[in-house]
């Protein structure tokens, strides 16, 4: 049975409908509310073939139909319409452009938070993964005779300290003139860059007491190896999904927001999908629907998901969790807009700032 241009048509006013409605459509409706020039017979006809090729379902004995995920999946990857962002939606963006620059967590945690009002859906973002990992700026500090503070700021925003024991006849002023030639000799550093060569050359800068050396760069090595596996996770909205009807079974709420408290999960529904996946999509954006979600819980779902970047290394996920009978084309927009509002953000912090 051919899918031809006429059923093509069908099936997106059907989807176009439900998606507003959460009501099984009837050939009634479509006949009497859109113009095919069709009689409600036909349409019925057809309706059934589409029903018999898996694109729609019955829920129950009346007339109505509702789409199944194979008829969601041709939607998104070859019927929906682009939606054009509104004057509306881009002034509702406008307060992204005046966040404060240097705090990446607060920066995902706000941009969540947005991407669930802007869409009412739940949003989850994923922290920047640290691969690049370089140094601000390094401090040491005296606390008393025989200590002192070291204190690292990374190049994400991370500041880190800690308590070091000064070897015998160390004086403050050997400690500032140490600190000044760390901050000189590895500011913008990354941990690779901190080569044999370089603690060498201060070592020898150093003159004195160049035992304190070892445990700077045991600090230095530890932070910034924790700092790069740290990727922490935002979820916010998660009660927006229980505003629709599918989302009413009290056990099944229940189970949905046991399932955002866990991360590890909450992490493998952003990874993106490859070619050969079930919901690979172009462009950047990936959409799995229902049981394209490995997840059982998520099999009656849809995500969306995109990369936000900076230069053209990707740094973290962000993502959409909604009903299959989600606004697909103004959520993928939404999706879209935050995610390079977000590059943008991220260049001038990785970037103008080094």
């Amino acid at each position: 049975m051919d899918m031809n241009e006429r059923k093509r048509k069908i099936l997106h006013s059907i989807i176009d409908e439900y998606i507003k409605s959460a009501e099984p459509i009837g050939s009634r409706h479509i006949a009497k509310n859109l113009d095919f020039g069709l009689s409600s017979a036909t349409i019925r006809n057809e309706m059934a073939d589409l029903e018999e090729m898996g694109y729609l379902e019955q829920p129950h004995t009346s007339a109505g139909r509702i789409p199944s995920d194979k008829g969601y999946r041709l939607y998104v990857d070859s019927l929906m319409n682009d939606y054009e962002l509104t004057v509306s939606d881009l002034s509702d963006f406008g307060g992204v452009l005046e966040w404060k620059m240097g705090q990446i967590d607060k920066i995902i945690k706000r941009a969540s938070v947005l991407l669930s009002e802007l869409t009412h859906y739940t949003a989850v973002l994923t922290t920047p993964e640290m691969r690049r990992g370089a140094i601000k700026t390094v401090e040491l500090v005296p606390v008393d005779s025989a200590s002192a503070l070291i204190i690292l700021v990374t190049n994400e925003g991370v500041m880190k300290h800690k308590r070091v024991l000064l070897p015998a006849g160390v004086d403050g002023e050997f400690v500032h003139s140490f600190s000044n030639l760390l901050r000189e000799k590895l500011s913008g550093s990354t941990l690779e860059e901190i080569s044999a060569a370089k603690i060498s050359e201060i070592r020898r800068a150093m003159q004195a007491h160049f035992e304190l050396l070892f445990p700077v760069l045991d600090f230095i090595a530890e932070i910034i190896d924790d700092v790069r596996a740290e990727t922490e996770i935002f979820t916010s909205g998660a009660t927006n999904i229980l505003n629709y009807p599918e989302f009413n079974d009290v056990h099944r709420a229940k189970e949905f927001l046991e399932f955002l408290d866990n991360k590890e999960a909450v992490a493998e529904i952003l990874q993106p999908a490859t070619g050969q996946e079930a919901g690979f999509s172009d462009g950047g954006i990936t959409v799995r629907i229902g049981k394209e979600n490995k997840q059982d819980i998520m099999q009656k779902s849809s995500v969306i998901t995109a990369n936000y970047y900076v230069g053209d290394q990707v740094m973290g996920r962000l993502g959409i969790i909604g009903p299959t009978r989600m606004d697909y084309p103004k959520t993928i927009a939404k999706i879209k807009q935050i995610s390079a509002m977000l590059n943008r953000l991220l260049y001038d912090l990785y970037i103008e700032e080094e």
